[in-house]
């Protein structure tokens, strides 16, 4: 337990730095942009590599590879499993680098046609041209870095955003502020950072697999038992990620062709603070989960499985529902005091807060779902998370048609969140390990507990905003933050104190045993 505590507080405290420095870059960069065409050309450009990298780098490669390459390196050897790490990244850079180079010249010349007569498409394939390379460079880290995952190293695989982050920092402000680079020159400047952070991404856990594994890359294309497993694996796999990523570009795509621009930003900077406590918390958890389930299946130990499915569905539900419930009722407050800089105004602040106040309800079915795809996968189990997939994908292009024409982006927000709920519903329903009575019953995941834990945290909240004052400005709103947000974590933390919330109690155990 002390060694599960202590990986999910290094992956925790690095995946925090980074959700704060990400949360300083969209500041800047909703200050640089603002809602603008090139912002939003930037947003759809950068969404592409970002939709690879879930769904080959940190998703389905992933999940295909750490439970063959755990049990190779378990019951086999080493050596075998480095060299199952080459056959795997030697296809993969060949393959990917191939695909990507078509990629990026085929937006550059598409860029320059004569048939594309709106300057938002061709915005946004000139800066994909740029960007799309990051794909190869950070898919390569993530099964680099899934290695390392799999024999409980975890620092590489946590900081490598911060990296991400730090980059695009440094490049906005030395384009805007030092160089005074006018907006389409800073989108470029912008994408060339993803690519330089791409390359120390990968750098990062090259060198720590040489240092602490001996491991030395060699092209190899050669096949073995292994690699077919990782095939008949992740073939299955990937065309459920690719669903699950085609739903994130279908709401993209729809809020893009918008006759208004906002829309796509607004969807987006709901998503980064959605993802927030996603990312934070949810993410971490699935991440130390993940090894850890693959080897009890590898293991045929059913007690340790079932524990790490219950225990991890319990943190993720017990972080994510009150994070959902404190991002809808202080949306307003909260992208007032962050974004309402430069070229992001109090108008849009008030649009997007409509968004967030929406996009907010999804949090804990896009946390739930994450960690259930991967009890699925270190069940070596692809054809479930797959259907879930294309649920969600119909159900999001079914009410994004019936609701764009009425409702516009807010219409595409509800349809995100519903279809995150029928997937959610789905995943769950179909697990062996959990049933409609285990949901309901106290233990072990103590739902109504959370619930109910949630309800007197909005309660408390609700009646500070009824008596206190109203923000008026950036310096009332960010007072306002500090007296609210701590009083419902407090209200929120007692009261699953009282209902002995199994972690809570820990954590209170410890600090008196101290």
């Amino acid at each position: 337990m002390g060694k599960l505590i202590g990986r999910l507080s290094l992956v925790s405290s690095l995946t925090l730095l980074s959700r704060i420095l990400g949360l300083g870059r969209d500041v800047l960069f909703f200050s640089c942009f603002g809602a603008s065409l090139i912002g939003e050309a930037f947003i759809l450009a950068f969404t592409f590599p970002n939709l690879f990298r879930r769904m080959l780098g940190e998703g389905t490669l992933s999940s295909a590879f750490i439970p063959v390459f755990t049990d190779t390196l378990k019951v086999k050897s080493k050596e075998k499993a480095l060299f199952l790490l080459n056959q795997v990244t030697s296809r993969l850079f060949v393959f990917l680098g191939l695909a990507s180079l078509v990629v990026c010249v085929v937006s550059y010349f598409t860029s320059g046609s004569a048939f594309l007569n709106q300057a938002k498409w061709v915005e946004g394939l000139f800066l994909n041209s740029i960007s799309f390379g990051y794909v190869v460079l950070i898919c390569g880290s993530a099964i680099l870095v899934g290695a390392l995952n799999s024999t409980g190293r975890f620092f590489e695989g946590a900081f490598s955003p911060v990296i991400l982050n730090l980059f695009m920092i440094i490049s906005m402000i030395a384009g805007k502020f030092i160089f005074g680079l006018e907006l389409r020159e800073l989108a470029m400047a912008l994408c060339v950072s993803v690519l330089l952070a791409g390359v120390v991404q990968l750098l990062l856990p090259w060198l720590k697999l040489r240092s602490s594994l001996t491991w030395k890359f060699s092209l190899t294309l050669s096949a073995s038992a292994e690699m077919e497993q990782i095939k008949s694996l992740f073939w299955v796999g990937a065309l459920g990620a690719a669903v699950g990523q085609i739903n994130i570009l279908v709401s993209r795509f729809f809020a893009y062709s918008l006759d208004e621009s906002g829309g796509l930003s607004y969807l987006f900077l709901s998503s980064r603070l959605v993802e927030l406590p996603l990312g934070v918390f949810a993410i971490a958890i699935t991440t130390v989960f993940f090894p850890e389930m693959a080897r009890a299946v590898s293991g045929n130990d059913r007690k340790k499985f079932l524990e790490s499915v219950h225990r991890g569905l319990r943190l993720t539900a017990g972080i994510t529902i009150p994070a959902a419930v404190g991002l809808a009722i202080l949306a307003e407050p909260i992208l007032t005091t962050l974004f309402q800089w430069g070229e992001f105004g109090k108008e849009a602040v008030m649009d997007a807060s409509e968004i967030l106040l929406i996009a907010s309800a999804g949090l804990p079915f896009y946390a739930i779902s994450t960690f259930l795809v991967k009890v699925y996968h270190s069940k070596k189990k692809m054809n479930l998370p797959l259907q879930a997939a294309v649920i969600s994908l119909s159900a999001n292009l079914f009410f994004s048609l019936f609701l764009i024409g009425e409702y516009q982006v807010h219409g595409l927000a509800w349809a995100n969140v519903l279809a995150a709920m029928m997937q959610t519903l789905y995943l769950v329903f179909r697990l062996e390990e959990i049933s409609f009575k285990t949901l309901l019953a106290k233990q072990p995941l103590h739902l109504f507990s959370i619930l109910l834990s949630a309800a007197s945290m909005a309660l408390v909240i609700w009646l500070l905003r009824q008596n206190l004052f109203i923000p008026s400005n950036k310096i009332e709103n960010l007072l306002y933050l500090f007296m609210t947000i701590p009083a419902g974590v407090i209200t929120y933390g007692i009261v699953l104190l009282v209902f002995r919330f199994p972690e809570s109690n820990k954590i209170v155990q410890k600090i008196i045993s101290r």
